[in-house]
């Protein structure tokens, strides 16, 4: 039971089936949970944006949560339902992410939108069709990467100041998928695998990303405030 799960869900710290197996991968997804706060707390610290529901940014810091809360119970309790309770939220998270970066941040219209989610969408499931198993059965989120660096290659010749986060959130997120792919390998010289390093460098990841967007929502409503005074003076 205990070789079928660890190398069924490719987890080198679970050694056996019960829900205490993996308590460094469980709790270091604490760092979800704390994001998913702190973000919070920095949304409502913004004056022109704090009081207004801005519906993606409430659902992205929601989805952070859940990922936090469903990746607990997966590694507590590893099944086909966690599994997929754990998948469902950070697919959710990436799409709804990079919808938001394109019409806020990238400026495109619908039509330039459609294309970059479609040609996104498309890309993603190549990948994994292609190569189900590769790195570590972490392919689906290599094309999450790639994005990350385009958006700040984009940025950077638009001379926009977020590439630099981008770039840091791309070098961050590229890491942590390294370190995910690695897990299995690494399990005869450290036993504890890397997989807890995915989830760490994943909420510092999340949450460079988080603050960009709402950095961005500020700036815009601060603009519109701004206009608005001047008219009435």
């Amino acid at each position: 039971m205990s070789v079928s799960l660890s190398h069924y869900y490719g987890l080198c710290e679970r050694t056996a089936s019960h829900w205490y197996s993996e308590p460094i991968n469980t709790i270091s997804n604490l760092g979800f949970i704390y994001v998913a706060w702190a973000i919070y707390r920095y949304y409502r610290a913004h004056e022109d944006i704090g009081g207004r529901w801005i519906v993606d940014i409430h659902a992205l810091t929601f989805l952070t949560f859940l990922i936090g809360v469903n990746s607990i119970l997966f590694h507590a309790f590893p099944s086909p339902i966690t599994e997929l309770m754990d998948t469902i939220p950070i697919v959710m998270f990436i799409i709804i992410y990079f919808t938001s970066v394109l019409f806020r941040i990238g400026r495109v219209n619908l039509f330039q939108g459609i294309i970059c989610l479609v040609a996104f969408v498309g890309f993603s499931h190549m990948l994994v069709h292609q190569f189900p198993r590769a790195l570590n059965d972490s392919i689906g989120y290599l094309s999450s990467m790639i994005a990350l660096v385009a958006i700040a290659v984009y940025l950077h010749l638009k001379a926009r100041p977020s590439s630099t986060h981008f770039m840091m959130a791309a070098i961050i997120g590229i890491t942590s998928l390294f370190c995910r792919s690695i897990d299995q390998e690494v399990c005869d010289i450290f036993p504890l695998g890397t997989h807890f390093l995915w989830h760490i460098l994943n909420a510092t990841l999340l949450y460079i990303l988080l603050k960009q967007i709402i950095r961005n929502v500020n700036r815009d409503a601060r603009i519109r405030r701004m206009a608005g005074d001047s008219t009435m003076i």
